[in-house]
């Protein structure tokens, strides 16, 4: 069931707007000489490994763990949000470059898996389908990407290359958008605290249905700690798919919280080798459309990872209807599915059609702002 409905305006410093910045450099958290030294040791003594066998005790080091314990904690209880300058892209394979990302992840929290196929760190890079068709998946497609959340406590993209135009990056806070419609239209927050079914994008086991059978509250607290958990394009496709009509009341407390969203957004272009960390259940993230560069070697690449972090760091209130995935032990993240590896595209969903892949692709349409 729904938590109680926070009714204080929320002063700390996660409730920020786009408005508090002046440029991205007020967000920026510098990787030390020592700190990239550091890192690229892992990489040396690590090299036997496979890189997903490698463990947070492989990649502890003396001159990089304070630091970045003080970046977990600005992400978990702070501004939840940094850009992370000077990893080593010119000097390494792209290959190399995920395994120096993965030592970098693994002190933020527990890497998940990003999908039902088990990868726990993904390359996002558009992919063309035939006819020029968008894939659905966003990780594949150079569409814009509306406002969302992810599926675990941080989410971590590394810019390899950027985009030759475009693929900008927006986040909002959560705790701000709830200040503001607290503020504004009080009346709406407990359709948003009831929340929506979500649909699983067949990401679930093959035994567990498409939609969720419970409603996903949008926010949530925990003693005064706003959460917000919102992906419309996850929302509008599980409604169609149960026949559900929103109310007009539902619909006006959708749409003004993408509006409040967008309007209250930070966004900033990432450059090769920075990095935007931020904590997940605190904020949604999105971005602009983009066209890559037409050199191969040179289109635009980011690597994504999704971070847990122990429970009574997490922002997202423990419980079934608080997530939209029922994986085993409350873990985050998708859990793998037994055989879906090769059975389907890594581009594409099991189970979803052209037509919902088109709502899925609409629904990424960000609505304009009135200010």
């Amino acid at each position: 069931m729904p938590t109680a409905i926070h009714t204080a305006q929320v002063s700390d410093s996660m409730a920020w707007t786009g408005a508090d910045f002046t440029s991205k450099e007020e967000l920026c958290f510098d990787l030390s000489a020592r700190n990239v030294a550091a890192l690229e040791s892992i990489l040396v003594r690590t090299a036997a490994r496979d890189r997903d066998d490698i463990t947070f005790d492989d990649v502890r080091h003396p001159d990089l763990d304070d630091d970045l314990a003080r970046l977990y904690r600005d992400l978990m209880f702070g501004k939840g949000l940094a850009c992370v300058r000077g990893f080593p892209v010119e000097q390494h394979s792209v290959e190399d470059l995920e395994r120096i990302y993965w030592a970098f992840c693994w002190h933020l929290g527990y890497p998940v898996s990003n999908n039902s196929f088990g990868d726990r760190l993904v390359r996002v890079q558009e992919e063309i389908l035939p006819n020029g068709v968008q894939p659905a998946r966003g990780t594949k497609s150079s569409a814009e990407l509306a406002m969302h959340n992810d599926a675990a406590d941080i989410l971590s993209l590394l810019c390899v290359y950027p985009a030759l135009s475009g693929g900008e990056s927006q986040f909002a806070s959560g705790p701000a958008a709830h200040n503001r419609i607290l503020a504004e239209r009080p009346d709406l927050l407990p359709v948003l605290y009831q929340g929506f079914p979500h649909h699983r994008r067949s990401e679930q086991p093959d035994d567990q249905p498409d939609v969720t059978p419970y409603d996903v509250p949008v926010f949530s607290q925990v003693d005064g700690r706003v959460c917000i958990n919102f992906t419309y394009s996850s929302i509008l496709p599980a409604m169609k798919t149960l026949g559900r009509e929103f109310t007009p009341e539902q619909n006006e407390a959708i749409e003004l919280l993408r509006r409040v969203l967008v309007e209250q957004q930070v966004e900033f272009r990432l450059e090769s080798g920075e990095a935007a960390v931020a904590n997940n259940f605190a904020m949604c993230h999105s971005r602009s459309d983009f066209v890559s560069s037409t050199d191969p070697k040179k289109a635009r690449c980011f690597l994504r990872a999704w971070m847990e972090v122990p429970r009574e760091d997490r922002r997202l209130p423990l419980g079934r209807e608080y997530f939209h995935m029922e994986n085993k032990d409350m873990r985050l993240g998708y859990d793998v599915v037994p055989g879906r590896d090769g059975s389907i595209a890594r581009n594409d969903y099991k189970n979803v059609d052209a037509e919902l892949a088109d709502m899925f692709k609409a629904a990424q349409v960000k609505p304009k702002p009135s200010r």
